[in-house]
């Protein structure tokens, strides 16, 4: 990994992230109450937000490119143990991580759930929440489940595989997204977060939130109370991006069309979850993209739909109003339940009390450099 000699530290709420000997790629990121241990290196674009809870990591842990750590607001911390390593574009949320596992490229592992030491998640797959999944087995699948014990001497290899990147079917994801930011930053655009692109600028209202690490070039319009997180790209070239009002995309999220796909539409009130990868396509009012999900051109989510964790909704989709869908491919899984509904509009106004934090922080940091 190129290192780099800090990471961009954000405090949060006058919290700052606590950390001794650690590697750091380009952009990777630490936010708010985030304790790492020794040894702990953090690949480029990678991002650890203890904001609405704390996240604390052990000895040698090592997260790859645009892994991404985050908590459940005033519910549910993040702990991992030792020598733990998470692969490229992967997603631990809000969970406990017990020592000397392997989570796979592209992995999620969702709130509440525990993972047992020396377990193996393979590359793309579902920890549902509140599960608990045993150590010293290979688990895959949307939802994850079982497939065999795992010894010391073979997960050290699949571990070592990951961290090299050569191609392997158990942790290594062949179909990940782009991982370098570069590719997206026009460099006579700008410095960032917000860049030009072929004669377009984002128009960003003063009351949405872009973290300092994202990249949000060309055609791409918020509305108030909006926030766009750390590491994630939105790029519309030649074709508009619109989020609605009091709608976020959370970190590490990839949002990118042009002139042939079309635009990216995004109504009110709306989550876009943590890792999620978006093409053309037009979101209603009230929806959840559900974290590492997949959106495809030219698909319509109806008005208070849900698109569950790590799905895949195959191009020209529509996704009905009300209901959830899920799998790879989605298909309709079953009504929302008002209890389901009430909790994800609550997440929603989490974001906007996040959104108006981080802003009025950042502008009592840039008060304090100006004195």
């Amino acid at each position: 990994m190129s290192a780099a000699s800090r990471p961009v530290v954000i405090s949060f709420k006058g919290t700052v992230p606590k950390w001794t000997a650690a590697e750091f790629g380009k952009g990777a990121t630490l936010v708010g109450r985030v304790s790492l241990g020794g040894n702990v290196s953090l690949a480029p674009w990678a991002a650890l937000r203890g904001d609405g809870n704390f996240i604390e990591i052990g000895n040698n842990c090592q997260f790859l490119d645009r892994a991404t750590v985050h908590i459940a607001d005033g519910m549910y911390p993040t702990k991992m143990g030792r020598n733990i390593t998470v692969g490229r574009f992967a997603l631990v949320h809000a969970c406990t991580v017990a020592d000397d596992c392997v989570l796979g490229d592209a992995a999620v592992v969702m709130d509440n759930s525990l993972i047992g030491a020396g377990a193996v998640i393979a590359a793309g797959t579902l920890v549902p929440p509140g599960k608990t999944l045993e150590g010293g087995w290979l688990y895959s699948g949307n939802p994850a489940r079982p497939v065999r014990e795992v010894f010391r001497n073979e997960r050290e290899v699949l571990r070592a595989t990951l961290l090299s990147g050569e191609a392997n079917k158990i942790v290594c994801e062949p179909d990940l997204p782009p991982l370098d930011m570069t590719l997206f930053a026009p460099t006579d655009g700008g410095s960032g977060p917000l860049y030009s692109l072929n004669g377009a600028s984002p128009r960003i209202d003063p009351r949405g939130y872009v973290a300092p690490t994202s990249v949000v070039a060309g055609d791409v319009v918020t509305e108030p109370d909006t926030s766009i997180w750390f590491s994630t790209i939105m790029s519309g070239e030649g074709a508009p991006i619109r989020l609605g009002s009091r709608s976020n995309v959370q970190d590490n999220s990839i949002l990118v069309t042009n002139g042939d796909r079309g635009p990216i539409l995004i109504g009110a009130d709306v989550t876009v979850g943590h890792n999620v990868r978006l093409g053309a396509c037009r979101i209603g009012d009230n929806c959840l993209i559900g974290m590492g999900a997949q959106v495809g051109d030219g698909v319509v989510v109806e008005d208070g739909a849900l698109v569950g964790a790590r799905a895949y909704v195959e191009p020209g989709t529509v996704v009905k109003s009300g209901h959830i869908w899920a799998g790879r491919p989605a298909g309709n899984f079953r009504p929302v339940k008002s209890e389901e509904y009430e909790f994800f509009q609550r997440g929603k106004d989490v974001y906007v009390g996040y959104a108006n934090t981080y802003l009025t922080e950042q502008l009592s940091r840039s008060d304090m450099t100006a004195a």
